[in-house]
Order: structure tokens, then sequence, then C-alpha cells
């Protein structure tokens, strides 16, 4: 089968899994429009970077040098961040909130033979995902029994692979849906979520491509289905205070966390009434500086763990610091799960009823080029077992619509008997592109 045909496959099998969870939006999409609502807003271009978000809720001083290679060596006005911009007010002007990208990911080995060279991994070879997202947005009448909500909108962002490797063996194809739901958002900071969003648990991102281990056991960029209601809460003008209260009901299969990690990854196995709380102090501590505090918390079912003799409910404790000055920021988490989420954990091997994991980063960006380094470290308990990732790496912004990240990654799991496997022990270069 030629590469054209796959591709068109894969697309009919995304467009019938959008249908199918668009579907779970028609209720609410079809109550809000229907109480009216006037001229479209300005819309929110999609993050290209897996919908990833800085750490401190109060942005640092913002740098004067250059935001892209482009700008720096062939000025503000070059061709190609030009164009890209004019096509983005060409997109807000027509009303088209589309937006397309892609990550192109290559390995090399360093010492040992852990994949090979070439283009992803095997098991993942070809493009790491392409996504399209759609982001729809109006704003509701002031007559509207909504209110005080001013905006409601939607997300669906749909994501596919070019070859037949799936990007998780538990995934259910080449193609899915990663996000699709309908949000209401008002003035005063509040936004309330219904459908498959990714769900919020301590820090958003390490600023890095490959992540750490709390990413590898499910915390981070997991979608489910849920509502949320997230709050900033302006204290006075040092303080702001992020909170998001969750509640997820059902899993959705999908989940950036590698096979063995949790329950996502086993069949019948399911992850069910998910409560979760994330909330975030943020000080302003001078102009340039800030320092973040967050405190989150989870509780949920686990279906069938009677039936695998594995436990049926599970409950985890994190919290994460985040210090910015400038274009500089230092971060630190510790998460702790209690719970048999997985019978043979990817760390341990067996049926660990407790995981606990630590990670401290750094980052520093003053214009298009930077760097940052990043520590994670987890430990599997009853069977024991532990891992650590180390991966320093630099980012670099090449342009408007291309970022590239170049990352060593040395990461080694040990299980309950003390043999050591090498995950990761190589470069990873990776072009993530988007319009």
């Amino acid at each position: 089968m030629t590469k054209t045909c796959r591709i068109a496959q894969q697309c009919n099998f995304l467009g019938l899994n959008i249908i199918r969870e668009f579907s779970l939006l028609v209720i609410p999409v079809f109550l809000i429009s229907t109480l009216g609502f006037s001229e479209a807003q300005e819309s929110e271009v999609a993050d290209p970077i897996q919908n990833r978000a800085p750490a401190a809720a109060i942005e640092p001083e913002k740098t004067t040098l250059p935001a892209t290679a482009l700008e720096a060596f062939l000025g503000p006005e070059n061709a190609w961040d030009r164009s890209y911009s004019e096509f983005q007010a060409w997109k807000e002007k027509t009303g088209i909130p589309l937006s397309i990208g892609g990550h192109s990911w290559f390995h090399a080995d360093r010492d040992n033979f852990v994949y090979g060279d070439g283009y992803g991994i095997p098991g993942q070879r070809g493009t790491y995902y392409y996504y399209a997202a759609l982001d729809p947005r109006w704003d509701l009448s002031p007559d509207s029994p909504f209110a005080p909500f001013e905006e409601w909108g939607l997300n669906i962002q749909g994501r596919f692979r070019d070859t037949n490797d799936k990007l998780r063996p538990f995934y259910s194809g080449t193609s899915w849906l990663y996000e699709s739901y309908a949000y209401l958002k008002s003035d005063e900071a509040d936004t309330v979520k219904v459908g498959k969003q990714v769900t919020d648990f301590g820090l958003a991102w390490d600023n890095s491509w490959w992540e750490g281990v709390p990413y590898f056991d499910g915390y981070s960029f997991d979608p489910d289905y849920g509502i949320s209601w997230k709050k900033d809460w302006n204290i006075s003008n040092k303080l702001t205070v992020t909170s998001n209260f969750q509640f997820y009901w059902a899993e959705d299969g999908i989940n950036g966390s590698i096979n063995g990690a949790d329950a996502e990854s086993v069949p019948g196995f399911n992850e069910r009434n998910t409560v979760m709380v994330h909330v975030t102090p943020t000080w302003k501590l001078s102009d340039a500086m800030t320092f973040a505090w967050g405190f989150s918390g989870l509780v949920g079912e686990l279906e069938n763990g009677d039936r695998l003799g594995l436990d049926e409910s599970r409950a985890a404790f994190g919290t994460d610091v985040t210090l910015a000055k400038g274009a500089l920021s230092l971060y630190g988490e510790y998460i702790d799960n209690h719970g048999a989420v997985n019978p043979t954990r990817y760390v341990s091997g067996g049926p660990s009823d407790r995981q606990n994991s630590v990670r401290l980063g750094a980052n520093y960006q003053p214009g298009w080029l930077g760097a940052r380094i990043n520590w994670s470290r987890g430990f599997d308990h009853n069977p024991d077992g532990d891992q650590w990732i180390i991966a320093p790496g630099i980012t670099a912004q090449l342009a408007k619509s291309l970022t590239l990240y170049a990352e060593y990654v040395n990461w080694e799991v040990t299980n309950q008997s003390g043999a050591t496997a090498i995950f990761d022990d190589g470069f990873e270069l990776i072009l993530v592109w988007g319009f």
C-alpha cells in the first residue's frame, strides 16, 4: 500500500473519530448556540508543542532580544516571519479557526546500540505525529443566561501518524482524537470545559520535548472525559492564585505514558470517576521575578481492579515549585501515588502498589536560542524498582512557525530483580512546525 493511500485511510478514520467524539458535545453546543451569541472573537493560535503552557501563573519580564533566528539574522521584516504573521491575520479576518502542524523526530544512538539511527526509533518510525486543530469561538450576548460568561467555543484536535507504527502500543490505531471539548469563558478569568480535555496535575511542562518520569508515568498531557472549572484569583498586586477543579468520569485510552505505566495501557482495567484539584499561588517578588508553589491531588476508581487482583482505587499527591527571573526559570516537583495501577509496571515488572518521583530542572531562554537541563527519578514499591532520566538540551526558535529541539537523553530502568535496562542513550533532534 502506498504512503498516500495509508494517509487517506488514516484521515478517514480520524474523521469518523471526530464525528463520534463531537457527538459528546452536541447537547451543550446546541443549548449555548440557541441562547444567542454575537460576532466572533479573536482566535487563539493553537500551541504546536502539545498544548504546553508556562509553569508560572504570572509571566516574567519579557526579553528584548530577537524572538526568532530569522529575526536575528535577517531582521524583523524577513519574508518568512512576515508571511506567517500575515497568514495568521488572514485566518483571523476570514474566521478560519484551523491550525495544522507536526513533529519531525530524528534519533541517533550515543555509543551502545539501543535503537539505531534514523527518523524516529523502531516501532515509531516516520513523523512523530501530525495534528489539525479547530478552535472556533463566539461572543455570548449580554442577556445570555450563561452570564457572567462572555465567550463560548470549541477545541477539537486530531492527530495521526504517517506509518503503521502506533504512537503507543495500547492506542487503538495510528489516528486519534486528542481533545474535543466545549468551553465557557469570562473576563473574570473563569473557564469551564466539558468534554475530552487534558488533565491538569503538577507542572504543565519541563521545557523539553522528551519530558521526564512524570510524563511517562501518565501525569502530563493525558486527555480524558470530564468537566473542569479553572479560575485565576487576583488576591493582590503581588499574589495570584490559579485553581483548577476537575472531575473525569472516564478515560479515553490515550496518554503519553509508556506502556505498563498506568491503568490506561491495560485492556479492561479502566480509570473512572476521578476527582482532581490543582492550586498554584504565584508571588510577584519583583518586576522581573516570580515564585509559584503548586499543589495537586487526585482520588479515583480503578474499574475491574478486583478481577485483576489489583487495587480498586488510587490516590496521588503532588507539589511543585517554580522560580522565574527574566529568561531564567528553576523548577522542581514531587509526586506520590498510592495504588497498584498496572499489573506489570514497566519499572518494577510487577503490580507495585506505590510509585513516587522527583524532578528538577533549569531553563534559560533569553531570546531565540536557549538552553536547559532536566533530571528526574522514579521509584516503585512492593515490588521495588527505580529509574532515572537526564536530558540536557537547547531550544532554537528558528522562525515563528518552526522550533528546533536538540537533546541528549539518558534513561535507565532497574527492575525488582536488579536488572538494569537502557531505555535511551542518544541524541534527539526534533523540528516542531505549525501554521
